[in-house]
């Protein structure tokens, strides 16, 4: 309860802030007058998973979107999104953040406000059981499939990084279906973020599937929470929001509940 206390007293100084930027600037008092917080996520473990059993979403984001509701005093609507949707659906105000792993990427950038990292995060490339490789220089090679998700980071990453390797961009919010065509053969390799390698990886013994060690980490950087560009008063909110919940412990218990 105390900590409760805390936070709300957190949001109520950031509500009463005033604004950074013109007087369009007003989604704060949009998401209050509504009642409810649209929050869009993208498939992302731990940050956020389909339930199959119940259709929900679930995930250390879901649980945060859940608090930030809280604090600003509204209800909380979990909006489905895919990678390839997660800023379109901002921006045509399906939802009012997107609340998952985004890379803060210049491209990303120049169409959206990027919050304070929430966390930082490497890449991985996850290799089927023959592709005949050993480095990351055997695979960028003519003949050789690497597969991202369409619309994900990992795209522009992959295209940038391999020169010589086919990159190919699926269609499809399931990691689950990359991890397939690189088992069955179909793709050498598929590049995703390293907790969403390793869980994939964990989790399918029988694919024979592999994490191509890099010699130093793969692309680190920070990523954040999305809001639709010219809403300052709102991105100062969330940041006020998310320093006082790290402070209080709430993110490390967050992402506790979902480690395994």
């Amino acid at each position: 309860m105390k900590r409760k206390l805390l936070l709300a007293a957190a949001l109520s100084a950031a509500i009463a802030a005033p604004g950074m930027a013109a007087a369009a600037d007003n989604q704060v008092q949009e998401i209050r007058d509504r009642g409810v917080l649209q929050a869009c996520h993208a498939e992302a473990f731990p940050w956020a998973v389909k339930d199959p059993a119940t259709n929900e979403w679930k995930g250390s984001d879901v649980e945060a979107a859940n608090n930030l509701a809280e604090a600003m005093g509204v209800e909380v609507e979990h909006v489905d999104a895919t990678w390839g949707t997660l800023i379109p659906s901002l921006e045509a105000g399906k939802c009012d953040i997107v609340m998952a792993p985004m890379f803060r990427t210049p491209e990303r950038a120049m169409r959206i406000l990027f919050s304070e990292p929430t966390g930082f995060e490497t890449k991985s490339i996850t290799i089927g059981p023959n592709a005949g490789v050993a480095s990351y220089e055997e695979l960028d090679q003519e003949g050789k499939v690497v597969v991202v998700t369409s619309g994900a980071a990992d795209e522009n990453f992959a295209k940038r990084y391999f020169q010589n390797a086919e990159v190919k961009a699926l269609v499809t919010d399931k990691l689950s279906t990359l991890l397939v065509d690189v088992a069955s053969g179909r793709a050498d390799a598929m590049v995703t973020d390293t907790a969403s390698a390793k869980k994939l990886v964990s989790e399918n013994p029988s694919m024979n599937v592999s994490i191509l060690e890099p010699d130093s980490p793969l692309d680190p950087q920070g990523y954040s929470y999305g809001i639709r560009k010219g809403e300052y008063h709102f991105l100062h909110l969330v940041n006020v929001w998310q320093e006082a919940a790290e402070q209080q412990g709430l993110k490390a218990q967050w992402s506790e509940m979902f480690s395994q």
